[in-house]
């Protein structure tokens, strides 16, 4: 019974697991900076714009660690998090990053953290 037990429950963790990102990407945007469960500060880097470059559509974050640029490709998606206005998040462009926002960047490929999947733009003021 046990035996049965243990891999009714295997089973049910190997069909639910793959799925369970899914979600949380659909739902991305509204999350806000820096609390994406098991992403946040795991898979991203937090920092402060110190600039942009427009032709190369690259994006220098400065952080506690070095200052680091990545990558704003055509797939990246660009969310402003409006929570501190305590107003809905809305998807954003690559203008939306200005020098001096604070932003979470999510690396497409967090070994060689170059290209973005996602940035997140913190919008404090109206």
């Amino acid at each position: 019974m046990r035996m049965l037990l243990r891999a009714a429950v295997l089973l049910v963790v190997s069909v639910a697991a793959p799925g369970s990102a899914y979600p949380q990407k659909a739902t991305e945007q509204f999350i806000p900076l820096g609390q994406s469960p098991g992403v946040s500060g795991k898979l991203t880097w937090i920092g402060e714009i110190v600039g942009t470059d427009i032709p190369q559509r690259t994006l220098s974050i400065g952080g506690a660690q070095a200052a680091h640029t990545v990558k704003i490709t055509e797939k990246t998606r660009i969310f402003l998090d409006r929570s501190k206005l305590k107003q809905t998040n809305l998807t954003g462009t690559f203008a939306d990053l200005q020098k001096g926002r604070r932003v979470e960047v999510k690396y497409g490929d967090p070994v060689l953290k170059q290209e973005t999947e996602w940035v997140k733009v913190e919008i404090t003021q109206p």
